[in-house]
């Protein structure tokens, strides 16, 4: 018969010798203890067995697993994960489970393939452990749309008051056109493997310094109206999944609400900043990164400036814009789908799509320019036909792909074109990004 007073050692025998677990040794040991309730004897063994030195020895780091373990990030968006895993004698190898030991969410990742080899087994704290030699392979779950957080800003819209502002007089003759090309809002570059950082946050801090640096250049000008040109992959990514408009995934510091709702509050700010000098236009070109979430943001100005006669959006979804402004005719494109095989080539193809889809415009014109972007640097390529093809300048970052292909060199500036009606272009005013 077991005395009160060796316990302990009936204690230890149970859970080292005979593996039971910690209620088989409350249900042993619980009359032993007649003054105390199954839990208080339970709680009493477990503390006393978890306090000697053959539990500290049955649960000091496994030397015979190896300390290894890898992560592939592919093209897809998916990952294979390698990596030693122990799991409880008896528990389920579900693909839960699985993701869980992988360190991935469930409720993020879905497993797409498996492999566990067994490796060995030991007995810890009176529980069979069994290690595995485990790969996974995993994707991103798809995410359904979250409208509430759409419902949510829009319902911010319905709550504010608008009140007109009053109508500004047309001050003189001369157009300015403030272009922010490529600024890729959501990007994320880590300056360890790429020459700097670049997040959303650095992002707006570079859109703004761009619009304050615009603004104070042509506060005083005769500016008839301002152009605002901010469509050329404004968004880094436009899928919930973090994907360009075609699928490339991009490296990304926020989720896709998040990115779409801080860009729409830069733009209604920079839009509201720059009507303070001037009336603005808007037009809305495609591209590549953000053929989606550009477009939505564009509709989203338009609902915002809706009774504001100082803002007028153009939501025209053609791939083109063109306007005419004295004797200059512009044309505005995002430059990456226009089939060519090289710059020149390209820029010759943009040329001559203009007397095509401008032809009413064509002959009023005595000077004729084409804005595209895409390339993330300055070129005046050449005047082909009567047509300077311009690639504008960009004031964003360079991301891992472009550092690891060597794309870079490129100065980091946005561009203000000042036109006069009669003359053309008249200034060119360059705003670094330091």
């Amino acid at each position: 018969m077991i005395t009160i007073t060796d316990w302990r050692s009936e204690a230890k025998r149970l859970v080292f010798e005979e593996g039971k677990s910690w209620a088989e040794v409350s249900d042993a040991l619980h009359d032993r203890f007649p003054d105390k309730t199954w839990w208080q004897v339970r709680n009493k063994v477990r503390d006393y067995i978890r306090s000697t030195p053959e539990y500290a020895e049955r649960h000091k780091p496994n030397s015979d697993i190896p300390d290894k373990s890898s992560i592939e990030y592919c093209q897809d968006g998916t990952i294979v994960s390698e990596k030693f895993i122990i799991l409880k004698d008896g528990t389920d190898m579900t693909p839960e489970r699985i993701l869980e030991a992988h360190g991935l969410k469930v409720s993020e990742w879905e497993v797409i393939s498996y492999k566990n080899n067994f490796w060995n087994s030991q007995v810890a704290g009176g529980v069979k452990q069994i290690s595995y030699q485990s790969k996974l392979t995993a994707r991103p779950k798809r995410k359904g749309l979250d409208f509430s957080e759409i419902d949510k800003h829009f319902a911010e819209l319905e709550r504010k008051r608008f009140v007109p502002p009053v109508i500004k007089p047309m001050l003189g003759d001369l157009m300015a056109e403030v272009n922010i090309a490529d600024l890729h809002l959501g990007k994320l570059c880590w300056h360890g493997d790429t020459p700097e950082n670049y997040d959303y946050k650095i992002a707006k801090e570079v859109f703004f310094k761009i619009i304050g640096e615009a603004v104070e250049e042509l506060r005083g000008k005769p500016i008839e109206y301002i152009t605002f040109v901010w469509t050329n992959d404004f968004f880094n990514s436009d899928t919930i999944d973090k994907t360009t408009t075609a699928g490339t995934r991009q490296d990304t510091d926020v989720r896709w609400q998040k990115l779409f709702n801080v860009g729409v509050e830069m733009l209604v700010r920079a839009v509201e900043q720059l009507s303070e000098i001037s009336p603005v236009k808007i037009f809305y070109t495609r591209s590549n990164h953000d053929e989606v979430n550009g477009y939505m943001a564009l509709k989203y100005l338009e609902a915002w400036f809706r009774n504001d006669p100082n803002v007028s959006v153009n939501i025209d979804a053609y791939p083109r814009k063109y306007q005419l402004y004295g004797n200059t005719l512009i044309g505005y494109c995002h430059g990456d789908k226009e089939e060519s095989r090289g710059t020149k080539e390209k820029a010759s193809r943009l040329a001559s799509l203009m007397p095509i889809e401008a032809a009413s415009l064509w002959g009023q014109a005595k000077y004729r320019e084409m804005h595209a972007a895409h390339l993330h640097g300055e070129q005046m390529i050449q005047e082909i036909n009567g047509v300077i093809v311009r690639r504008i300048s960009s004031p964003t970052a360079a991301d891992t792909y472009h550092t690891e292909r060597g794309y870079l060199g490129n100065v980091r500036k946005a561009q203000v074109f000042i036109y006069d009606k009669e003359r053309g272009l008249k200034q060119v005013i360059n705003i670094p990004v330091q």
